[in-house]
């Protein structure tokens, strides 16, 4: 690892919560003005987890609290391979292995609820991965590598016009890692629903903190790899990201909470075949 590599390795530590915390900034915003509400500040995420921590409430068991740190080092870590211009699939399967800490923390509680919403974690794990992999597997075909500044430097053109078919499936894992609906189906975001908090039910003070942490990591790499699609510049990657987030924002606020069942039959099969259509056609020319 060079100098340079590892200074964006650093940098990629640092900014990957602050950036994801101001994504979830911008969600409340966002979703508060289509609402016609006038909604918290910008930095409220950041208050939020500032409470939190300031709460010491001790874990259900000693398992929780290990598999709580372990999420939040898989989630670091992903940001940190693209950022040093690693394996493309490697900070995937990292940001995979971060969900699974969550689901078997959750599994440690004593709550049933937790224990259901660990259930429909696994379920979502099942349906977005794998459409999530094909998507880039087909950038990682134009590109002609795996490496994270082979997908940002494949061409001058965007990936986008060689490649259509990804962005349904693209959406769909927004959706799913932004905890929106229609896919809001683990961690049920509002207080209203059958399992409470979900996943999230038997996490408290600082290890529900340190999940959030985690959860703002995961949703930069989710966005960052979106962003591919259209790498020309740095800021047609920004705003290529942007457009997935307000995207996702918008569907989340005219669509009813689905069931995983639907989810698990409709949703991510459509996708899959969509996102594998592409692959064939990428292959095919």
């Amino acid at each position: 690892m060079n100098l340079t590599t590892f200074y964006l390795a650093a940098a990629a530590l640092v900014l990957a919560p602050v950036l994801g915390g101001l994504v979830a900034g911008v969600d409340r915003v966002v979703t508060a003005r289509l609402q016609s509400r006038m909604g918290p500040p910008l930095l409220q995420p950041f208050y939020d987890v500032g409470k939190l921590w300031s709460k010491v409430i001790p874990p259900a068991s000693h398992w929780q609290g290990m598999f709580v740190r372990w999420a939040l080092v898989a989630s670091l870590a992903s940001d940190i391979l693209l950022a040093a211009g690693a394996d493309v699939l490697m900070a995937f399967f990292v940001q995979a292995a971060s969900a699974s800490f969550v689901c078997l923390g959750a599994f440690c509680g004593n709550s049933p609820y937790s224990k259901l919403g660990a259930q429909r974690e696994l379920f979502q794990l099942l349906a977005y991965e794998p459409v999530f992999l094909v998507a880039i597997l087909c950038m990682a075909h134009v590109a002609g590598a795996f490496d994270a500044y082979s997908f940002m430097n494949a061409s001058a053109q965007p990936l986008l016009f060689k490649m259509p078919l990804i962005v349904p499936a693209l959406l769909f894992v927004v959706l799913v890692k932004l905890r929106k609906s229609p896919f809001d189906i683990s961690a049920s975001h509002h207080m209203h629903q059958e399992v409470v908090r979900g996943v999230y039910t038997d996490y408290a003070g600082r290890d529900f903190a340190l999940l959030e942490i985690a959860h703002w990591a995961d949703v930069v790499v989710v966005l960052w790899i979106c962003s591919f699609l259209w790498a020309t510049s740095a800021v047609t990657m920004v705003a290529t990201a942007a457009v997935f987030l307000l995207a996702a924002l918008v569907i989340d606020n005219i669509s009813a909470r689905l069931t995983w069942r639907h989810m698990l039959k409709v949703a991510a099969p459509l996708c899959l075949i969509l996102a594998t259509a592409n692959l064939l056609w990428l292959y095919m020319e």
